[in-house]
This record gives C-alpha cells, sequence and structure tokens, in this order.
C-alpha cells in the first residue's frame, strides 16, 4: 500500500497529496449515474476519526486551539475540523462507490490483516477512550477495510502511470548568500570572500543587506538567476557576483546534496504526481455522483467532552501495517 492518506487535514483528496491527480488517463472510470447515494457512518465511526484529529492537533496546540478563530470570518478551528473530518469522510465514501464499479474487492489475506489490525486498535483503547469513542471493534474492521479499498483503488488507477522522481528532479542544497545594493559593493565584498582562510559567514553577517544568511533551496525547471548559480556550484565552492532584480549576490555551497531534504522531497513529490493521476478519474465521477452524509455529524461531535480521552493512533497503526 501506498499510504495516500496520511492524515486528515485537507481531506482524503488534500490528504493525498496524500496522493495525486493528472490528466492523460490510460484507463477510464465507467459511471452511468447523476444521482445523489446517501452514505450512513455509525456514531461511533465518526467519533473515531474526530477523536484521532483532535487529540492529534491538541498534544501540539493544547486544547485552546478549538475556541480560537480560524481565519478573518470568526470559523473556530473546531468547525474547521469538523468540516475536515466531513469532507474526509464524503470522499472515502465517493472512491469505495468507485471502487465497486472498478469491482475492486479485498482478498481473504487482506481482510485477516484488517481484522488483526481492527483488534489491535480497539485493544489499546482506555475505558475514557472507549466511553467517548463509543465504537465496536465490528465497526473499526468495516471502517478500515473502507479506508483501505479506497487505498487499493488509488494504487490500481495510478499503477500505470510513471511516478518515480530522480534524486535530481528532488535535488535539495543549502547556501549562505550576501546580497548588497551595488556591483561596487558586491566586488569588494567578493575579494574579501576569496582571501584564504576568509569566514563566508562571518562577512555575510557584517555586510549583507539581509537578516538572512542561511537558505536552504530545491531545484526546480524554471529557477531564477540566483538559484541557478546555485545549484550550479561545488560543495564549498563560492559564486562570482550574481544579478538579480536590481541586487547583486554572492553566495556559497555549504551542501551541495542534503540527502535527507532530497528523500523527502521526493517522496513528496512521488504522491503529488500520484494525486494528480487520481484526480484525472476522480474529478469526473464525482461530478456524476454526489454523496450525502446521513445524519448531521455536528451535532454527534463535541470536543468539550471525552477529556480523558487520549488515543489519536488510527492512522498511524494503519500506516505501520500497510505502507
Amino acid at each position: 500500500m501506498d499510504g495516500w492518506l496520511a492524515g486528515l487535514g485537507m481531506g482524503i483528496l488534500g490528504m493525498a497529496a496524500a496522493i495525486g491527480l493528472l490528466g492523460c488517463a490510460k484507463k477510464t472510470v465507467t459511471h452511468e449515474r447523476m444521482e445523489t447515494v446517501e452514505k450512513e457512518y455509525s456514531r461511533g465511526q465518526i467519533m473515531v476519526i474526530a477523536a484521532t484529529e483532535r487529540n492529534r492537533y491538541q498534544n501540539v496546540y493544547t486544547d485552546r486551539l478549538w475556541a480560537a478563530q480560524a481565519d478573518s470570518s470568526g470559523i473556530t478551528f473546531e468547525d474547521k475540523l469538523k468540516g475536515q473530518i466531513e469532507q474526509f469522510l464524503t470522499e472515502l465514501a465517493v472512491i469505495n462507490l468507485m471502487a465497486d464499479e472498478e469491482k475492486v474487492e479485498l482478498t481473504g489475506q487482506e481482510k485477516d490483516s484488517l481484522q488483526r489490525l481492527s483488534q489491535e486498535y480497539y485493544g489499546s483503547l482506555t475505558q475514557p477512550d472507549k466511553e467517548y469513542i463509543d465504537i465496536s471493534e465490528e465497526e473499526l474492521y468495516q471502517l478500515y477495510c473502507e479506508y483501505y479499498r479506497a487505498d487499493k483503488l488509488v494504487s490500481e488507477l495510478t499503477k500505470e502511470e510513471n511516478l518515480e522522481v530522480s534524486d535530481a528532479e528532488a535535488k535539495v542544497i543549502q547556501v549562505q548568500q550576501i546580497a548588497l545594493d551595488t556591483a561596487d559593493e558586491a566586488q569588494l565584498v567578493l575579494e574579501q570572500v576569496r582571501r584564504e582562510k576568509a569566514d563566508f559567514a562571518a562577512i555575510a553577517s557584517k555586510n549583507s543587506k539581509d537578516g538572512q544568511i542561511n537558505y536552504t533551496l530545491e531545484w526546480s525547471e524554471d529557477m531564477e538567476p540566483l538559484g541557478q548559480a546555485a545549484f550550479e556550484l561545488e560543495q564549498d565552492e563560492i559564486s562570482g557576483v550574481v544579478e538579480q532584480d536590481n541586487r547583486f549576490y554572492i553566495l556559497k555551497c555549504t551542501n551541495a546534496y542534503d540527502a535527507k531534504a532530497t528523500a523527502e522531497r521526493k517522496s513528496r513529490l512521488s504522491r503529488e504526481k500520484k494525486t494528480q493521476t487520481f484526480l484525472s478519474f476522480y474529478e469526473p465521477f464525482v461530478k456524476e455522483c454526489h454523496v450525502k452524509l446521513k445524519g448531521n455529524i455536528w451535532d454527534m461531535i463535541d470536543f468539550s467532552q471525552g477529556e480523558q480521552c487520549r488515543t489519536d493512533s488510527f492512522f498511524m497503526l494503519y500506516h505501520s501495517y500497510f505502507d
């Protein structure tokens, strides 16, 4: 499994970049309906997603987050997260409808793994967790099955696409930069930094017109002259004077290949490619098949309750099984 759902923040598709969508599909999804389909999730299934995300955010920001305004419109972070939960469940339902039409089924081995996953997660719940979420092990299993089946459909629909990203395409480097206002100033400083045993960082701190000295840069096909000059440098090499937007710059490459950052960016770019590929199937489908969730999940979720509920591993445990 590719782990296309990383968390809730953007809904399934956004989480998906936690997957990917493009436009040159080699396979078409057949769909012959233009209708509204109602989908019902149990209160426990809704609450396990809500509790997971509430607790994940509270671990970082504390529970004071929920009453705070999320934007200038006055919407609170609690309302914002409830909207994301609704979006997530709607998209999960849509993708499972797509899986129906594509006849994507779970194998016996996959069902056994999902049963073990459900048992492990349910066994990890404390009594306060269970009282707040109020979900049965069978409801957990059904929700995990839908999540896995959506993941499986994404893999099936995108498997023929080239999602590979080269190291060169994902490359990340680190540089130190001196920014100056005139060519004459830049030439004088360039002479200083090129002297034997010169301390580039100290000279930059003293002379640069910008407060920031250290930069991390990602490779791009359409880089401006400053970026192009940076990526032409070898380890510890100092550039000449580079002009851009009526300013003058001197660069030193302090890390010509940030291996960790490059690997992380490579993974992210691959997921984005996958998201774009999948969206080419998803978007036409969702235009003809509208999913409406039964019940009002806004009334079901109350973040002021369940103060002792701490569970936040619903998604993490899934990815530990299938990534």
